[in-house]
C-alpha cells in the first residue's frame, strides 16, 4: 500500500507540472531551477534562435554587429575637383568597325562619368556578408545589353550562380568576353538582333570588378562584379547609390572605379537602423585628373 500511495504522488506531480508547462507554451518542462521559463526568457531565446541558425560568414564589418535592426545607406559619391568631360571616343558614323551600326550615335568614353558632380560607375561593396545578415534566395536573370556598340549598363553587380543574360541589339554580331580570377571566363559571339539572350553565370565571388570587352570592337567595355551577397551598389549617373538592409553597426566597404581601381579599401560606415546618409567624395587626382 505505501508504494502504491507513492506512484500515485509521482503521477500527481507530473499531472501538475505538465499543466504548468501547457499554460506557459513552453511545452515540456526543462530540468533545474527555472524549469518553466517566463513569457521574457522565451523572447529573448527566440532573437537569440533566430540570429544563431542564420548564415553567417567573417564579414567586412570592423566590430561585431550591433542589436538593434538593420539600416540601409543612402549615399552619393562626388567627383572632388574640377571636371571637363571627355571627348567621345568617335563621333556619330565615325566608328571604325561596322560605322552603319555602330556609327549610328556618337560613342561616349564611359571611363570618367561625372553629373552635377556626382560620379557614376563606382562600386560600393562589401567584401563578406556580415554577421548576423540574411542572404535571400538568387534572384531571377538580369539584363546585359548591346546597343549602338555600347555594353548596358556599364557597371553591374549580380550574386554568383545568377543568371545574366546578354543581349544583342544591333544588327552586328558582338563577342562578349569577360576576364575573371576566378570564375571561368565567358566568352561566346551573340548573333545580331538576339533578342533571346545567351546566359551567363559566374560561380566565383570576385574580390574586384571584372573586366568585360568585345573582341570585334576593342573600344567596348564594361565591369561585372559577382558576389555570395547583396551589400553592393553601383553610383548611378548622378552618383546615387543604396544598400539596403545591413545589420546596425560598423561596415567596412570597398570603393572601386575603373580608372582609380581601389579607391578605398576600408570605408567605415556605422549603421543606425533606418535610413543612413553617406557621402564617399573621391579626389580629382585620384582619376588621374
Amino acid at each position: 500500500m505505501q508504494l502504491s500511495k507513492t506512484w500515485q504522488q509521482v503521477a500527481v506531480g507530473l499531472s501538475i507540472a505538465a499543466m504548468v508547462g501547457s499554460v506557459s507554451g513552453c511545452g515540456p518542462l526543462a530540468s533545474g531551477a527555472n524549469a518553466v521559463p517566463s513569457v521574457k526568457y522565451l523572447a529573448d531565446t527566440s532573437a537569440v534562435t533566430e540570429e544563431s541558425t542564420t548564415p553567417s560568414t567573417d564579414a567586412g564589418a570592423a566590430e561585431p554587429v550591433a542589436e538593434g535592426g538593420v539600416g540601409s545607406i543612402k549615399g552619393r559619391v562626388v567627383f572632388d575637383g574640377a571636371f571637363t568631360p571627355l571627348p567621345p571616343l568617335f563621333a556619330k558614323g565615325a566608328a571604325t568597325k561596322d560605322p552603319s551600326v555602330c556609327g549610328a550615335e556618337a560613342i561616349p568614353d564611359q571611363r570618367i562619368v561625372v553629373n552635377d558632380g556626382g560620379l557614376a560607375n563606382v562600386f560600393v561593396y562589401l567584401e563578406k556578408a556580415p554577421k548576423g545578415s540574411k542572404t535571400p534566395e538568387i534572384p531571377g536573370p538580369i539584363e546585359f545589353d548591346q546597343k549602338t556598340c555600347i555594353f548596358l549598363p556599364h557597371a553591374l553587380v549580380m550574386r554568383t550562380k545568377q543568371v545574366v543574360t546578354v543581349f544583342n541589339d544591333d544588327a552586328a554580331a558582338h563577342n562578349t568576353h569577360t576576364y575573371p580570377k576566378k570564375s571561368s571566363p565567358f566568352n561566346s559571339v551573340v548573333q545580331p538582333n538576339d533578342r533571346v539572350g545567351v546566359p551567363l553565370k559566374y560561380d566565383q565571388v570576385e574580390k574586384e570588378p571584372v573586366s568585360v570587352g568585345c573582341d570585334i570592337h576593342p573600344w567596348m567595355q564594361a565591369y561585372h562584379l559577382p558576389l555570395d551577397h547583396t551589400f553592393a551598389a553601383v553610383s548611378k549617373d548622378d552618383g546615387t547609390f543604396e544598400i539596403k538592409d545591413l545589420p546596425a553597426g560598423k561596415h567596412e566597404f570597398k570603393v572601386w572605379h575603373e580608372v582609380g581601381k581601389m579607391l578605398e579599401k576600408s570605408f567605415v560606415v556605422t549603421v543606425k537602423p533606418g535610413d543612413n546618409e553617406v557621402t564617399i567624395k573621391v579626389a580629382a587626382s585620384k582619376l588621374g585628373k
